[in-house]
């Protein structure tokens, strides 16, 4: 047995570059094989100079290992409390929500439908009109939403909203699988409206504020009147993803962050207070609306998360149907509705959806390549990009384009047209592109192509 043939093993299993939840939620089974493999040769070998020299690479790699896993599994935790927290007590309380509100979803996370998406398991004090929608039929549609609202001693006025990323899994309960649904481009919501949920009832003020980011993402702006803002993703049809009677679970995340409304006015962000939240509404079928679900005027959440503040860094935001002390009970605070669709959360930890451990990047898009479109009398110069796509471990979630190393948008597609109204002869600009992922990592450069104006 050769200490060097074992140590090219251990490389060769590339335990650093592998770490899997497993490795997070067992530490000490991951480096059992290597520590007794330690033991072995030192006792059994007559170690000469080289096989030292070896052994002592080993151990030092040995030692990276553990605090790496050390370091993963500390973030894997804290992932895991977030999760929980969301699913808990509001981070500050609401500005246009009186404090004697019976709504509890406007207080904490809460669970309605849990993981069963048909018309028994919409709680008992919702009473459609359409009794067929109380029946045991599988509902078939699902759709992602979230409430922006103003905090109690929110004093900022020349802040944005951004909302992006917003990532949707099912567990399918015959494969114990989490299962991803595309939410559409860059996961970005496609509605959103001025609402007031203040006196108990719930009235419209039209559009929200809305903007799309230099980055692709898209921003809200509250109402001078402080009202809170509803918006969501798109309809998504189950039935492509999973079968409707086979869903145990859902799990969504959004990402946001604090912009400023106007960048050459006052940065004001510190005073903000601007909460959100995040939920998901069960649909019998894809046709349906909430005109369909009279007298109530509403569809029975899945389940939603608390409202948590939104920062001037990057943040996430969970929903997940899980009770977060633990095993599901009868009488959970934040259930309106039984307990038995729910999972505990030491089953979620246990399955969590794989890209909340993913710090694999996409791999880099290859043979970028670049048409100049002239101007004419009707269009802008422009620049038309194209390039072969990025292949990545769970899924890539889409590209950033980069001109003279500067992001300018970004892109679900292989493909990106860059407008200039103007141009100046013998201008020189350069492209590349990278892939990024649902958890935020980023490839390495494509090729660079350079076009002269």
């Amino acid at each position: 047995m050769s200490v060097e043939k074992n140590f090219d093993e251990y490389l060769s299993s590339s335990v650093l570059f592998t770490i899997r939840k497993e490795s997070i939620m067992n530490i000490n089974n991951q480096l059992l094989p290597y520590i007794s493999f330690l033991t072995l040769t030192t006792k059994a070998l007559q170690i000469n100079k080289t096989e030292i020299n070896y052994l002592a690479r080993l151990y030092i790699y040995i030692a990276i290992t553990v605090v790496l896993l050390l370091m993963t599994g500390n973030a894997s935790s804290a992932r895991i409390d977030a999760i929980k927290a969301d699913m808990q007590l509001n981070e500050a309380p609401l500005l246009n929500v009186a404090e004697t509100d019976p709504r509890t979803w406007l207080k904490r996370g809460t669970i309605t439908m849990g993981g069963a998406p048909r018309g028994d398991a919409t709680p008992t004090w919702w009473k459609p009109a359409n009794l067929t929608y109380k029946s045991s039929l599988s509902w078939n549609a699902i759709t992602p939403w979230f409430v922006i609202s103003p905090g109690v001693d929110n004093a900022a006025k020349n802040v944005r909203v951004k909302v992006y990323g917003i990532t949707l899994h099912v567990l399918d309960k015959s494969t114990n699988e989490w299962k991803r649904f595309d939410t559409g481009s860059f996961g970005n919501p496609t509605w959103a409206r001025n609402q007031d949920y203040s006196g108990g009832g719930t009235k419209f003020f039209g559009n929200a504020d809305s903007r799309t980011e230099p980055d692709g993402a898209i921003s809200y702006k509250l109402n001078s009147d402080s009202n809170a803002i509803h918006g969501g993703s798109r309809k998504i049809d189950m039935k492509k993803y999973i079968e409707p009677k086979n869903v145990a679970a859902v799990f969504i995340q959004l990402k946001t962050q604090l912009i400023l409304d106007n960048p050459a006015g006052v940065d004001d962000r510190a005073s903000a207070q601007i909460l959100i939240n995040v939920a998901a509404d069960y649909y019998p079928e894809m046709t349906s609306g909430i005109s369909d679900f009279s007298p109530m005027g509403y569809a029975p959440a899945v389940g939603t998360s608390r409202f948590g503040l939104v920062k001037m860094e990057p943040r996430n935001h969970y929903m997940t149907t899980i009770d977060p002390p633990g095993t599901p009970k009868a009488n959970s605070e934040y259930l309106l509705k039984g307990g038995e669709v729910v999972i505990p959360a030491d089953q979620f930890e246990a399955n969590m959806p794989e890209y909340l451990f993913d710090t694999t990047a996409p791999s880099a898009p290859t043979s970028l390549k670049l048409i100049f479109n002239k101007p004419t009398t009707t269009s802008w110069a422009s620049n038309s990009l194209s390039w072969n796509k990025s292949t990545d471990d769970v899924v890539v979630a889409g590209y950033n384009i980069y001109r003279d190393g500067k992001k300018i948008g970004a892109s679900t597609s292989n493909n990106y047209k860059d407008s200039f109204p103007t141009a100046g002869t013998g201008a020189l600009y350069s492209y590349t592109v990278k892939a990024f992922d649902d958890a935020g990592n980023l490839s390495t450069s494509s090729n660079k192509v350079l076009t002269v104006y």
